[in-house]
């Protein structure tokens, strides 16, 4: 199975207090900021209920402040493919997201308001043609995760559940870890 399209979502903290508004100015300014045309535009989806909220859109990724299920989480859209095996292609996702949550986190125009909990995430295979929502998909990433797993967070002190059994959604894992440790540390185990 070669991975591509791989979304991984990190859950925002129980505290957090999410304005729309205010990501809209730190994705403009990320924007700005920007050294190549990679930066497209936004979105601003923030009046769908349990939505995408707001919508950061690149060519080879998008990012969003996502809130699916009514579940606030920063999520990154991988839309074209990574070179690697598989195990190298998670660890880009992983720190790609994360990257981005330490730069939301530390973002003045936040307010200091966004902290993101990286003991829960979801990942996603954005594509059904390279992983069916099945057992057997499953028990294929999972080989290739779990490593990774074990790498940034220093244990094996988590699980990994399937969100749903259904072949027709798309394939999604949810991961709950025994940890506290920062995104700093996390990036620094997975080599960032």
């Amino acid at each position: 199975m070669d991975l591509q399209q791989i979304n991984v979502k990190v859950f925002t903290t129980e505290d957090s207090n999410i304005n729309y508004t205010n990501f809209i100015k730190v994705f403009n300014r990320w924007m700005e900021e920007a050294d190549s045309d990679d930066y497209l535009n936004y979105a601003d989806y923030s009046h769908v209920d349990a939505g995408p909220g707001v919508l950061l859109i690149l060519k080879q990724a998008n990012y969003s402040i996502d809130n699916a299920y009514h579940e606030h989480g920063f999520l990154y859209n991988r839309k074209h493919a990574v070179d690697g095996d598989n195990a190298d292609k998670i660890r880009q996702a992983l720190t790609e997201v994360l990257s981005k949550c330490e730069l939301l986190e530390a973002a003045a125009e936040l307010e200091d308001a966004v902290h993101f909990d990286s003991a829960h995430l979801l990942f996603m295979i954005n594509n059904r043609h390279v992983a069916p929502n099945t057992v057997e998909a499953a028990a294929a990433v999972q080989a290739d995760l779990t490593p990774v797993l074990q790498q940034m967070y220093g244990s094996d002190d988590f699980t990994i559940e399937r969100t749903s059994e259904d072949a027709r959604e798309r394939f999604a894992l949810r991961i709950s870890a025994n940890s506290d440790k920062p995104v700093s540390e996390l990036l620094a185990n997975l080599g960032a």
